[in-house]
């Protein structure tokens, strides 16, 4: 009999050998994608690992580094840097609570020095490998931390990435590195490098801003000399008219300790040539747009001058020139404009406001009337296309907001001369508002700020200020004949750092304090000029600042 052999059994058979053929290639590719995987789970691992210990690190410098610079005054001495050193030692020590060594506590700086005013403490906590070794002030045990590491507080910055901060007296350096180890690299005896590096910079409270006048672009004088008792700035140039009978001097005055100092010019950088387009055909030594400025001059100067009693040249004697330094920006000078430049060009600060302005229920002009007198309180004549505040009539001490309202010319403040006494009163302009003063010949309005009493920094300076929104402006015109000029003349900040003050024939503005503009355009003619006398009892005030530089 014969016997059949069944075709699938055959096929069976071929396909078993088929697929042990491939079980033999799986298993070993399998190994192979194991191992990737455990190795991509070990990197992520530690890679997690290392931005823990690295965030934890960049924590307590960023703390220790603004503790330390808080302490710092306007003008830091040496024990304000050790306090400064001090205390940031403390804050890290806080997290990372080494043990005192050798009878050095390096957190009471014991047995440790400062040379003049540079602090600079380094320690080193527990076994740490690294190029180049630090030198260290101290040596010790690494006492709770996990892991060694390197300690250094630079009071002032001595390895600060922006030059510029490097021996910055009001800055204080943390730094600091920890040798870790993570779960698997520390199965094989390897480290983790994980650093951390924090700056911190104090602005002191209650310092000044030491310019006279101070525009963020030009300062058009007219045809008569006009002195400014302080320092000045234009960030982009100084430009009397072209008849050759203007004159704008920086002269000689006394600043908040009293001491009699030299008036200097600052401008913006760049310059004409300082740089590309469009910069190259504007600015102060370009004679397309204004004069050289002649330095070491006695003011008034010449007519059709620009010139300051300060004779800068070099960089430190216009580091010098301004009082504590505290714009932030670097002072250079440059002998083709004759004066300082300063870079990035200075931009006006944040000033301490006015005390406590009220929340009033808005008047429009006459309705805040009382008694004859205007009291003091929120004038908007909006859409009725009149000004808000008319003054014909005596003013109550106070600060007054004023809403624009008056569409056509920008006056939504008239004065006309007819009230020449406006004694502590404070003009806040709102959104862009103006203020329109139209004073006859030989009249002198007088106004002095508001003064609430309490101690608040902005009480008793502001004459106008600004919200600093839009353009608000100050605009000054003559009523008509007569051989002398009508004068505004003010005690106190005119601040409007966005706003323009224009300054018309046959009028004058004598302010004894400080003017901030974005614009100052004078032109009075030949009668008499504007001037402005700086007075450090009314200056404005800067708001205390607290950064992280790096």
């Amino acid at each position: 009999m014969t016997t059949l052999r069944s075709p699938f059994r055959h096929r069976r058979v071929r396909h078993s050998g088929a697929h042990g053929a491939e079980q033999g290639q799986v298993v070993p590719l399998m190994a192979v994608m194991a191992t990737v995987i455990i190795g991509c789970v070990a990197l992520a691992t530690d890679l997690s690992l290392s931005t823990h210990f690295k965030r934890n690190l960049q924590n307590v410098t960023d703390s220790a580094a603004l503790a330390g610079a808080k302490l710092l005054p306007a003008a830091p001495a040496g024990s304000d840097e050790r306090a400064a050193t001090l205390l940031a030692l403390q804050v890290v020590h806080n997290s990372f609570q080494w043990p005192a060594a050798g009878g050095a506590d390096p957190t009471t700086l014991t047995g440790l020095g400062c040379v003049g005013g540079q602090c600079s403490v380094t320690v080193c906590a527990g076994p740490m490998t690294l190029s180049p070794a630090p030198v260290c002030t101290v040596t010790t045990a690494q006492g709770n931390s996990a892991s060694p590491f390197v300690l250094t507080v630079n009071a002032p910055p001595k390895t600060a990435a922006v030059p510029s901060y490097n021996g910055d007296t009001s800055r204080v350096e943390v730094v600091m590195r920890q040798q870790t180890k993570g779960f698997f690299n520390g199965i094989f005896g390897l480290t983790n490098g994980d650093g951390a590096q924090s700056i911190a910079w104090h602005f002191a409270p209650n310092q000044t801003f030491g310019f006279a006048l101070f525009s963020r672009t030009i300062i058009q004088d007219g045809n008569a000399g006009e002195t400014i008792a302080g320092n000045v700035y234009a960030s982009r140039y100084l430009a009397p008219q072209s008849n050759g009978q203007a004159g704008i001097c920086a002269g000689p005055y006394t600043d908040s300790a009293g001491t009699v100092r030299q008036g200097f010019i600052y401008l913006g950088f760049p310059q004409a040539g300082d740089g590309s387009p469009p910069y190259q055909n504007d600015g102060q030594s370009s004679i397309t747009h204004a004069r050289t400025i002649n330095d070491g001059v006695t003011c008034p100067s010449a007519g059709g001058t620009v010139g300051m009693s300060a004779n800068p040249t070099s960089n430190a004697d216009c580091v010098a020139g301004d009082p504590g330094n505290n714009t932030g920006s670097t002072l250079k000078w440059d002998p083709t404009d004759g004066a300082c430049e300063a870079s990035p060009p200075i931009q006006p600060p944040t000033m301490a406001p006015p005390p406590s302005i009220p929340v009033y229920s808005k008047v429009c002009g006459t309705q805040g009337l009382s008694g004859g007198v205007y009291q003091a309180g929120e004038y908007s004549c909006n859409g009725f296309r009149t000004p808000s505040l008319v003054i014909d009539h005596p003013l109550a001490p106070g600060i007054y907001e004023i809403d624009p309202g008056n569409s056509t010319n920008g006056c939504d403040v008239t004065m006309d001369g007819s009230i020449t006494q406006l004694l502590q009163v404070t003009f806040y302009l709102k959104q862009g508002a103006g203020i329109c003063v139209t004073i006859p010949s030989g009249v002198t309005i007088t106004q002095t700020p508001y003064i609430k009493g309490g101690g608040d920094p902005g009480d008793g300076r502001y004459v106008v200020l600004s919200d600093n929104s839009q353009s608000p402006s100050i605009t000054m015109t003559s009523s008509g004949a007569g051989s002398t000029s009508g004068i505004w003349k003010t005690t106190g900040v005119i601040w409007l750092p966005t706003g323009s003050v224009t300054i018309n024939n046959k009028v004058a503005l004598e302010d004894s304090g400080q003017i901030i503009v974005n614009t100052w355009n004078d032109q009075s003619g030949n009668h008499q000029n504007p001037t402005v006398t700086y007075n450090a009892g009314v200056d404005a005030v800067q708001l205390e600042l607290l950064l992280l530089a790096e």
